[in-house]
């Protein structure tokens, strides 16, 4: 069904390019390409070691041409994943050894948003089309002032580019392994970056889909971009197409220059390449000792050669220019974004806009395109699954409701009940954030790998994915939380009155949306196992300073000013107002009660310490605080380094 009519719909998308004027593309195109800066990109003694146990990279030297394609060819294990991790500021601790562009040190926040970096698993929302996935990362990355006939032209340019066509409406979850690599190509070869690493870009495609991606990256290259692409085995035909060879073997480079020039540099090793053979397989049957001889010696002759070819690939006098311009502009200001950027900055705004029309689509089909095409009898057995399963959230709270209402009914208004009815109060704060935060260890870690890719490739803003992501989900927040208040609040004998519901029912949203920050940030950094244990272990010495378990004034001197770090305080402080504060006397049925007045109740509690208003104000810090994620504070000796490593990388660029 949601592929019925590819076919009229790729032939009608594509013949929208008639609308746009052969000038006009031309324009738009030359546009493009004088955007593009150009990046040389030289490396020297590059080291990297996985926690000083194994080292994964030995003094490797190289560098990568603008308007050129390298390929990375060698054994598996060799170090082709890293060095391009590296290269592209992915990977940052424990690497020694200098990167310069163009001559300058690398500024590691400017250089990021320069560089694309596409991985082996390149992770994609599942929910969105082709169309869709092409159509959103347009909008994100180019002009937002561009119009959409102009955003369609390069669209349709990559989808025939690609061979995409006849897949435009099939979701990202059913596209074959050849159709998801190409598509995640495709993402960001839609602005002409200038520099573009590929890590097994060819894997999973037939050999004309590898020649005709091969070619579109020669074509981009041409375009000022440097691209580098890292391939196990290329064919003889795919290996003509590349301009330079890179060969890695156990951390070591044992050639990088002109592919032209390898053949004579192995033969002065003492390796002579058979007439008519693959020179990928030879260079590979070599490093891996098929062929006998003294890797040492090709080792030292490789390096040797390597200076020779650096001093005599230098950029000619036009390109010197440019790259000389272009340290200028380093120079002066060593942290902006060259002007020719391609990648526009957007405003918040306009990044929460496309964000909020990403996530309603995928919010839209969630629940319905998994079914579309099972048969009738485990359509409806999985809908009632399915259905138990959205609906569980929301008859918890109401479960939960009810039951309160059952043990502390009609305890708010009986000054007999005093203590009872705070601790009920105290309990709807404890049971919204646990509600909350639990389940939203789970949420992030999902889409860790979308967000972190669309993130430090400069797509969009922190702030802006969690905006978003805090406002897409607030309608569940409002509908798990208001049946749950209203419950309770009616059968436990609170004061029916509409401005008092109404603070009880703001205190106890803005105490749900900080449990659900803390669960996605917990996940986020810390992955889903650990997340659930590290939730209640660093919520509960919290919980000790709300006022609770023990009052502000019977604590410690040089304990108290830890209270003004738990949102729990001025959680159950502002519920203990919005209860209690300027209410008439309880009713009591007893002849004396010394907590009938809620004056005595509030002073018992040693409040109120903050007006309502600036409880609010407060409990709207922690949202502001938690979005930066730099409140984390995390370290370069993280233990969870292998999970932390990229969010470390958020932390030092947003």
């Amino acid at each position: 069904m949601l592929e019925a009519n590819n076919e009229n719909d790729a032939a009608g998308m594509l013949t929208s390019d008639c609308k746009i004027h052969v000038q006009e593309s031309k324009k738009l195109l030359e546009l493009e390409k004088s955007r593009n800066s150009q990046m040389y990109i030289e490396f020297d003694d590059l080291c990297y070691s996985v926690q000083t146990e194994k080292k994964i990279l030995h003094n490797v030297t190289g560098h990568f041409e603008p308007r050129k394609v390298t390929v990375i060819i060698g054994p598996s294990g060799a170090g082709k994943t890293t060095l391009l991790k590296i290269i592209s500021v992915k990977r940052l601790i424990d690497v020694k050894g200098t990167i310069t562009i163009n001559g300058v040190e690398q500024n590691k926040g400017t250089f990021r948003k320069q560089v694309c970096y596409v991985p082996q698993q390149f992770d994609l929302l599942p929910f969105l089309t082709t169309r869709e996935t092409l159509y959103i990362a347009a909008r994100m990355k180019l002009n937002v002032n561009q119009n959409e006939q102009a955003i369609n032209l390069v669209v349709n340019d990559i989808v025939k580019n690609l061979g995409l066509s006849y897949c435009l409406n099939t979701l990202a979850n059913k596209l074959s392994g050849g159709e998801r690599k190409r598509l995640s190509i495709g993402i960001e070869m839609i602005t002409k970056p200038s520099v573009l690493l590929l890590d097994e870009p060819t894997s999973g495609l037939d050999s004309v889909a590898s020649n005709q991606l091969i070619n579109m990256l020669h074509n981009m290259a041409r375009a000022n971009c440097t691209v580098v692409c890292v391939i196990h085995q290329p064919s003889s035909q795919m290996i003509s197409l590349f301009d330079n060879i890179m060969v890695l073997d156990r951390g070591k480079c044992m050639y990088c220059g002109p592919k032209s020039e390898i053949l004579n540099t192995y033969s002065i090793a003492g390796f002579t390449c058979p007439s008519f053979y693959n020179i990928a397989e030879f260079v590979l049957e070599v490093i891996t000792e098929q062929r006998g001889g003294d890797l040492k010696n090709l080792y030292k002759i490789c390096h040797d050669e390597y200076e020779k070819i650096r001093s005599h690939s230098k950029h000619n006098e036009n390109e010197l220019d440019s790259l000389t311009d272009f340290k200028q502009k380093r120079e002066i200001d060593d942290i902006s974004i060259p002007i020719n950027s391609v990648v526009l900055k957007k405003s918040i705004w306009q990044q929460q806009r496309i964000l909020f029309l990403r996530a309603l689509i995928c919010m839209r089909r969630d629940t319905k395109v998994i079914f579309e095409q099972c048969a009738w009898k485990i359509k409806i057995v999985s809908i009632f699954i399915l259905q138990i399963l959205t609906q569980l959230r929301l008859a918890a709270h109401i479960i939960i409701g009810l039951l309160l209402g059952i043990i502390f009914y009609n305890f708010g208004n009986n000054a007999e009940n005093v203590g009872s009815n705070i601790a009920c109060l105290f309990f709807f704060l404890l049971f919204l954030f646990f509600a909350s935060a639990m389940p939203a260890v789970q949420i992030f870690p999902t889409e860790a790998a979308v967000f972190l890719r669309e993130h430090l490739n400069n797509w969009y803003s922190l702030r802006a994915y969690y905006s978003v992501k805090v406002l897409t989900d607030l309608p569940i927040q409002i509908f798990c939380v208001s049946p749950f208040l209203f419950i309770s609040y009616y059968m436990t004998g609170q004061p029916m009155e509409y401005d008092r519901f109404l603070q009880t029912w703001g205190i106890c949203l803005l105490i749900t949306i900080i449990g659900q920050t803390v669960g996605i940030l917990t996940g986020a950094a810390f992955g889903t196992e650990i997340g659930i244990f590290l939730i209640p272990a660093t919520s509960i010495p919290l919980l000790l300073f709300s006022g609770f378990f023990l009052k502000l004034n019977e604590m410690s001197v040089y304990l108290q000013p830890l209270s003004f770090v738990s949102f729990f305080r001025y959680a159950f402080e502002g519920i203990m107002q919005a209860i209690y504060l300027d209410r008439p006397n309880l009713l009591c049925s007893e002849i004396y009660c010394y907590l009938r007045s809620p004056n005595k109740i509030l002073s018992m509690m040693s409040m109120p310490a903050v007006s309502f208003h600036i409880i609010l104000i407060i409990l709207c810090l922690p949202l502001k605080l938690f979005a930066s994620f730099k409140a984390f504070g995390l370290s370069n000796h993280c233990k969870f380094r292998p999970f932390c490593d990229p969010i470390i990388n958020v932390l030092i660029f947003s």
